[in-house]
């Protein structure tokens, strides 16, 4: 039976400060989502103006750097505000690299939490990677339904020299 989060501290603990993220959450078997994590009606998509929005899913960038480019920027903006996704389609990244991006993020995600938790914003060894799940869950209204890490870096060498070492 998967534990409840009776008052705010002990789900802001359990997922933010001890670093079990969303993960976490799901992992423990939840059957139901945290309060904490329900928009206000007002901050949700509308159901019935996204409906007719489907032919707006995919976006091509290769009209970006083109005179089509204040379409697409139109084409991004109304599937973000509509929809709250879009999927890119001739965005140049090569297959294989988006490929070894989702093994290193299962790497990088499926580690223990004592793992990931070193990454987490405020204590992270470096500012260039953060381990998180809301950018400032202290402040927010309601908490985003992810976990993510970030990084920062110029080059090639940078990247590798701060990606944690168990992802590599």
């Amino acid at each position: 039976m998967a534990p409840s989060f009776n008052d705010e501290n002990s789900l802001f603990n359990f997922v933010v400060k001890e670093g079990n993220g969303v993960k976490g959450l799901v992992d423990l078997g939840l059957t139901e989502v945290p309060d904490r994590y329900i928009q206000p009606p007002h901050h949700r998509i509308n159901k019935k103006q996204a409906a007719g929005s489907h032919e707006n899913l995919i976006i091509d960038l290769s009209e970006f750097d083109g005179p089509n480019h204040e379409q697409v920027v139109k084409a991004i903006a109304h599937a973000s505000e509509t929809l709250g996704f879009f999927q890119v389609v001739n965005h140049g990244v090569p297959l294989e690299l988006l490929e070894s991006l989702k093994v290193v993020a299962h790497q990088f995600f499926g580690q223990p939490v004592e793992k990931k938790a070193v990454y987490l914003k405020g204590v992270s060894p470096t500012p260039l990677v953060q381990y998180g799940t809301s950018f400032v869950p202290e402040n927010e209204k309601a908490w985003e339904w992810r976990d993510f890490v970030t990084m920062i870096c110029t080059n090639d060498a940078e990247a590798r020299e701060f990606w944690p070492n168990d992802c590599k």
